[in-house]
């Protein structure tokens, strides 16, 4: 047996301890059991131990079926689990071992007792997201799990003290229910708070509670009512009139049923919530979605397995059936999350019957996703996304987009846990490099496997950030950065959000014309520009933290060209060519010619390649990728004050040019492309006026921008905004 170490973390629950442990025992592949079908059913030979293995407690979840007890002969006892078919058959897949020696030297009841674990019955309680609770032979309940081969951290939960058999009430996804032994009523616990935000337990007043989602069902403060508690929200609804005319022992919850039990007064049934009514139910029965089944003793020679089918809801003709027929049915378990039933008959062989009820519409319970992924760490965590689903699902797909829609990165699979979908993304886009540092959005669809199709069941956004830079953002953040000149030759980086400027080391010439361009030199930091009096063309190297330097020992400058004297205006409009790399637009002033700087691999500019003539009086724009198709755009004013939209075609070239505004931009003295600086992931422009107020126009998505915004005053001050 494999052992690792384990770090433990205890947070307080009321009077109980919770504790949650990170790693363990990976499941590791076991012989496969045999399993066959008869008469409908599969089963399942759990071992090879007296020929069939001795199961001693069984659970069903999402799919999952659980098996505690001995298999093999040579072997312990152990922990082992068989995924069922999402649609379609019931055949298992290949036995796990999830834990091996399953508290087989564990002090049952202190050291020299004459009991011994081989004795402990280990009961389950399935979670549904490929996890299961049990106790531990001090009967302290706890939740296991490790999927994938390892590559899901194994988890567990436990409470002390020594309590009785049935101490936990409830559990599912994320929470616990535990009979508080120190105290009345019962606490409701969480043990992965990243996911459900807090580390309070919720009190409940007796011992009948039942959790399905974030929704807590608790007995109301009258006789015959419930009444539900947002555990999230900490929200409680008003009594609910569910007409059982007792205070509920238990309760169970599945989507829209409500089981209830007043085991003194041997009276149960269900309450549909959509219909608000009531539906017989037998007492002692578990609930499944949309049906409920139980085990009838009455007939001394044979065990009945019955099941009652109500998933058209109260008012409706409900039907009932015998699932299985034989001597004798050990432990049985019921699979609320979308699936079937499962029992241990007189052989000790583990039988699945199939339950053919229609299932409710698929629902998301709960999800937990990052809210970035940062590629700038030495080793990058990736992005993690885990979606606890109604019933499980044959087949998903993630897919990241950008805010135009394009798809970043597409990722699909048919591996699940249970009812659950645990998702990672490395930040690389299809091609496999980094994609671009902005604001994502991300959407999981599913397949049930039923035929009807794949549809979206959960959608939300997250930022990636260290990735490729988008226009203008020098720092990897996912913002853009603009530049101020000061008359004293100071340069600083504005940064939308921070107080004053990030400022580098002076005295520049303040006549230094800068152009902020993207990553040259191929190192994924954005670099700068910098053309001197002199007609030189320079490059300032970028440390991706968005500021630079004069020249100096320690930061020189690479010269890249002479005699750029002659050009009077320059444009940075992303990718033009399609090469991955930034390209550089600059205008003749003498002729009015406007010519393509391509970037090259030596980290310099290829020769000029004229891409248009007459474009004296325009105001030249690098606008990045302005209408969402991937190539840098170029955005001109022109004498007249219309503004236009110069669509890249990624080779070079532009497409028809299109009027964005007309009679725009009088009395701006600088206009400048300034990349996504509203966090929306769209390009926006920035804008001096003659009056020192910084104006914002946002990009809208569809190839232009909206109104004009004044978002700081005082800016006249400044020689130059770039």
């Amino acid at each position: 047996m494999t052992i690792r170490r384990r770090r433990r973390t205890t947070r307080t629950i009321g009077f109980a301890v919770v504790a949650l442990a990170v790693g363990g025992l990976a499941p590791a592949p076991a012989a496969a059991a045999p399993a066959a079908t008869d008469g409908g059913e599969a089963v399942i030979t759990f071992g090879t131990l007296n020929g069939t293995g001795s199961p001693e407690g069984i659970a069903l979840g999402g799919g999952r079926l659980t098996v505690v007890g001995w298999a093999d002969t040579g072997t312990g006892r152990g922990l082992y689990e068989y995924d069922l078919p999402a649609s379609g058959g019931l055949e298992p897949g290949p036995r796990r071992l999830v834990q091996g020696d399953f508290y087989m030297d564990y002090p049952c009841e202190g050291a020299g007792s004459e009991y011994s674990c081989a004795e402990f019955d280990s009961r389950l309680w399935p979670l549904g997201d490929g996890r299961v609770g049990y106790r531990t032979p001090l009967d302290t309940p706890l939740a296991y799990h490790e999927a994938n081969g390892g590559k899901v951290p194994a988890e567990q939960i436990y409470v002390t003290s020594y309590v009785p058999y049935d101490n936990v009430v409830g559990a599912s996804g994320p929470y616990i229910i535990v009979r508080n032994s120190d105290g009345p009523g019962s606490l409701v616990g969480s043990f992965d708070t990243s996911e459900t935000g807090s580390t309070d337990a919720h009190r409940v007043p007796g011992s009948a509670a039942a959790v399905w989602g974030d929704t807590l069902w608790k007995p109301g403060t009258t006789t015959g009512t419930v009444r539900s508690y947002d555990l999230r929200k900490k929200t409680e609804s008003a009594d609910i009139n569910i007409g059982s005319e007792c205070v509920p022992s238990h309760l169970q919850a599945v989507g829209r049923w409500l089981y209830w039990g007043c085991y003194a007064e041997g009276r149960a049934g269900v309450w549909d919530r959509s219909e608000g009514r009531g539906i017989p139910a037998p007492p002692g029965a578990q609930l499944g979605d949309g049906f409920v089944a139980w085990k009838d003793d009455s007939d001394p020679d044979v065990t009945r397995l019955r099941l009652r089918d109500f998933h058209g809801g109260a008012g409706r003709p409900a039907s009932e059936t015998v699932l299985a027929q034989r001597p004798s049915i050990g432990e049985w378990t019921v699979d609320k999350f979308g699936g079937h039933v499962a029992y241990v008959d007189e052989a000790r062989r583990i039988r699945v019957p199939v339950v053919t009820v229609p299932r409710s519409p698929l629902a998301v319970l709960g999800t937990r996703t990052s809210e970035s992924v940062d590629l700038r760490a030495a080793s990058p965590s990736p992005w993690t996304g885990l979606w606890r689903l109604s019933r499980p699902v044959a087949s998903w797909k993630l897919t990241f987009r950008d805010a135009y829609g394009n798809t970043v990165r597409e990722i699909s699979g048919t591996d699940r846990d249970g009812a659950a979908i645990r998702a990672t993304w490395d930040g690389l886009g299809a091609d496999g490099r980094p994609a671009v540092s902005r604001p994502l959005q991300w959407e999981l669809s599913t397949d049930l496997g039923d035929g009807t199709g794949p549809s979206v069941v959960s959608r939300g956004t997250t930022q990636l950030l260290g990735g490729r830079t988008a226009h203008r953002d020098a720092n990897g953040d996912g913002l853009g950065e603009y530049y101020s000149m000061t008359e004293g030759g100071k340069l600083a980086a504005h940064r939308i959000g921070a107080t004053g400027g990030d400022w580098s080391s002076s005295p520049w010439d303040p006549a230094t014309r800068f152009i902020p361009f993207g990553d040259i030199d191929g190192d994924g930091c954005d670099d700068m520009l910098l053309r001197t009096t002199d007609g030189k063309l320079w490059r300032s190297g970028g440390k991706c933290e968005g500021d630079f330097a004069p020249s100096s020992a320690a930061n020189p400058h690479v010269q890249i060209g002479t005699g750029w004297n002659g050009f009077d205006d320059f444009a940075v409009p992303g990718d033009f060519t399609g090469d991955g790399r930034p390209d550089l637009l600059a205008r003749q002033t003498t002729t009015g010619y406007l010519f393509l700087y391509k970037a090259n691999a030596s980290g310099g500019l290829d020769a000029a390649v004229r891409v248009g003539t007459g474009w004296t009086g325009y105001r030249l724009i690098g606008a990045g990728d302005v209408d969402g198709d991937g190539h840098g755009d170029l955005l001109a004013r022109d004498s007249s004050g219309e503004l236009w939209r110069y669509s890249g075609t990624g080779q070079g070239t532009f497409k028809p040019r299109q009027l964005l505004f007309q009679d725009w931009g009088a009395g701006r003295s600088e206009i400048i492309g300034v990349g996504d600086i509203s966090g929306d992931g769209l390009p926006d422009l920035l804008s001096r006026d003659t009056n020192g107020k910084l104006l914002r126009n946002k990009g809208d998505g569809k190839g232009s921008f909206g109104a004009t915004l004044a978002i700081a005053t005082g800016w006249q001050n400044y020689r130059s905004l770039y």
